[in-house]
């Protein structure tokens, strides 16, 4: 692994201690909170991330974390559905008026 860019899923993160793994198609990766975008939140288990890796002794950390929007077919249908929810909790609010 060099600094380019890959990407991954979080695998695994403990809020208690500040880190976590992520888990990419070169293999699993640490990542301290300190390189991840706090401003949406803390890490979640299967948030889509891309970051740069740099050598940490014997194995790689990440860096540069940033979220990528999840465009899987998964992802689409629930975000499809929460619209959807919303909509019709909307119309039912209206007809109860």
């Amino acid at each position: 692994m060099t600094s380019e860019q890959y990407q991954g899923k979080v695998k695994q993160y403990n809020s208690e201690k500040g880190f976590g793994f992520i888990s990419s198609p070169e293999g699993e990766v640490f990542f301290h909170i300190s390189d991840f975008p706090t401003e949406t939140g803390e890490p979640k288990r299967n948030d889509r991330v891309k970051f740069n890796v740099v050598q940490n002794g014997e194995r790689y950390k990440a860096i540069k974390i940033e979220r990528v929007e999840d465009k899987s077919k998964k992802a689409k249908k629930a975000k499809a559905v929460a619209v959807n929810t919303s909509i019709t909790s909307a119309l039912l609010s209206n007809l109860k008026r």
